[in-house]
């Protein structure tokens, strides 16, 4: 959540008081285990000064990032001080991460080609996880803007779930997507406490729950709803027994999800068919996604996976996975909507297919909306629905050829208007100048395990909302230290040899999969340079912990410095993240669950 004004008071606090603190290393290529604050003189020896204003400017922002969150570190710690703690901290000294229930591992071993006569089987289904009282009960939006409470929707907020099995024999694994803007690890175990005994009788040794990480969702992570009232409540009565801790989560809310997701698990399990499985990816970059924050690295792909039922009647399905925060109709702060997200639905659903969507190595990126609004007079619901459509008929069409797309277009209807706009001023047909992509069979072969670990939350803005008790998340306290610690998962699969997946609970920055200047002077290099080219991100599974920037660069509310356009981005993004030493821990865990398993 890009909190603006914070940031440009910060910023504008440390310019005022600015001083040669130190700055990041931008070390070579091993990059030591230590990545704390280093002098400037020590900078300028390792930097590449033959650009001195890229270098100065470089070393001005990470100046400015040090002493901001020098200052909102202080200031937080101080704060935390005063706060009284509620009683939903968890005791970590007698805490066991062995006997904290609702935890699937994956799979017991990894094989290495497909078993014997194995085929693919998927079930899909999908249910509304709109409470039944809305409408008449006014329930407050998560992503942008406090306690902004409607009781008008746009569309139905939705789960989405597959079931997938390789036919090995050894378990079916479930993935079932929420437009929300995310859900905690605890409430994750909540929904798969629902299904542990038709877990058990049908060998599901694997279920994630993530979201499409929609900004104009009903609020899922409980900071958004009724705040105030319930921060006040929790820290002023509760210590007094006047009260009991109130989660800002809405029980019918989060229940009404757990219930749909029970029963989509169930009948998706049910629907199992066998079938093939294919897969292709295309490069939307350039026209339909940007990253907002330097140095603009981030995995610019669409990538899809389609199965194709043995059976005619069967209904096939297309999973598709890209990085976008799904934001622009939360910036309006009226109506609840799961934004881009169904509108790629409806267009996927008129040609026949099941859909789901999977949020992908989501960073900073947020989608570009140039090439779909065709300079129309659109307001931001509108545009979402826009951009909705168009990727919907990018993902139809990502393997015809222009004539292909083009007939494709008429037979859907012209939901974009081609006919009626193509000769409009600024008006662009999406499949003009159009390159299709190959697609490929993948071979019926699914491998994954997963890891719990418990992780610092170094960030005491999120100290204060962990003791305040508003959340879902599973806190837990240190008495001896003053720590606070969190509950996480992490995951790796693998789908056929094809692609290789990193399940992860938050939000990762680019430059974590791809590399480049980002991670110069980060503990580890990147993660593809590791496990290859064909590893990707499913972000904001399993848990909702935030931003994971790169140790070096972190920063919670400053800025970064953009040599291409000789400018600084403000990069607030981290005021929402479990602190400093997140990326590290998050990609020393997720190496060493992949590295046993290979």
């Amino acid at each position: 959540m890009k909190k603006v004004m914070l940031s440009v008071i910060s910023i504008i606090l440390c310019f005022s008081l600015i001083v040669p603190l130190g700055a990041s290393s931008f070390a070579g290529e091993k990059q030591t285990n230590d990545v704390s604050v280093v002098s400037v003189e020590d900078y300028l020896a390792q930097a590449d000064t033959s650009n001195v204003k890229t270098t100065f400017m470089k070393i001005l922002a990470q100046a400015v990032n040090v002493l901001s969150d020098t200052v909102i570190n202080a200031l937080g710690k101080a704060l935390g001080l005063v706060i009284p703690k509620t009683s939903v901290l968890n005791d970590y000294a007698s805490f066991s991460l062995d006997e904290y229930g609702n935890f699937y591992k994956g799979m017991d071993t990894f094989l290495d080609e497909p078993a014997k006569g194995a085929k693919w089987s998927l079930g899909y289904s999908e249910a509304s996880i709109m409470p039944a009282d809305f409408g008449t009960k006014a329930y407050a939006m998560g992503g942008y803007g406090l306690m902004a409470n409607t009781t008008e929707k746009f569309d139905d907020l939705m789960v989405r779930t597959i079931v997938l099995d390789d036919g090995s024999g050894r378990g079916k694994v479930v993935f079932a997507v929420l437009d929300a803007i995310g859900i905690a690890n605890a409430d994750v175990r909540l929904i798969r406490e629902s299904l542990a005994d038709f877990a058990k009788e049908n060998n599901i040794v694997s279920i994630n729950v993530s979201a499409t990480h929609t900004h104009s969702g009903i609020d899922l992570e409980g900071v958004w709803n009724d705040t105030l009232n319930n921060v006040l409540s929790n820290l002023l009565l509760s210590p007094l027994g006047l009260a009991e801790v109130k989660s800002g989560v809405d029980r019918t809310f989060l229940n009404t999800i757990i219930a749909s997701t029970t029963r989509t698990v169930k009948e998706a399990v049910a629907g199992m068919e066998k079938g093939t499985l294919t897969f292709a990816k295309k490069d939307i970059a350039q026209d339909y996604l940007r990253d907002r924050t330097a140095p603009y690295t981030f995995d610019g792909n669409l990538y899809k996976l389609t199965f194709t039922p043995d059976k005619k009647s069967a209904k096939p399905t297309i999973i598709t996975s890209f990085s976008a925060h799904p934001e622009n109709s939360g910036y309006e702060f009226e109506v609840i909507s799961a934004d881009f997200v169904p509108n790629i639905e409806k267009v996927i659903n008129k040609a026949g297919y099941n859909f789901i969507y999977i949020q992908g190595c989501i960073g900073t990126i947020t989608y570009q909306r140039g090439a779909s609004d065709d300079g129309l007079d659109l307001n931001r619901q509108e545009e979402a629905v826009r951009y909705g459509y168009e990727i919907g008929h990018i993902i139809l069409g990502m393997t015809k050829t222009e004539a292909e797309c083009d007939a494709m277009n008429y037979e859907l209807g012209d939901m974009l208007g081609v006919q009626q706009y193509s000769n409009s001023a600024g008006y662009s047909v999406w499949y003009n100048n159009w390159t299709p992509v190959t697609e490929t069979v993948v071979e019926p072969l699914l491998n994954i395990a997963h890891k719990q670990y418990i992780i610092e939350v170094s960030n005491p803005l999120l100290d204060i909302i962990g003791k305040s008790g508003i959340t879902d998340f599973f806190f837990l306290y240190e008495n001896e230290t003053g720590k606070y610690y969190s509950v996480t998962e992490c995951g790796y699969m693998e789908i056929g040899d094809t692609l290789k997946v990193e399940i992860c609970p938050g939000e990762t920055y680019g430059e974590l999969l791809l590399g480049g200047d980002g991670i110069d002077g980060f503990e580890y290099n990147s993660l593809r340079s590791k496990y290859g080219e064909n590893l990707i991100v499913f972000d904001l599974m399993n848990d909702a912990i935030g931003y994971i920037e790169p140790d070096n660069e972190f920063v919670m509310a400053g800025m970064q410095y953009s040599e291409s356009k000789d400018t600084f981005d403000t990069d607030s993004w981290c005021l929402i993240s479990f602190g400093k030493h997140t990326a590290s821990k998050v990609i020393s865990e997720f190496m060493d669950l992949a590295d046993n398993v290979r």
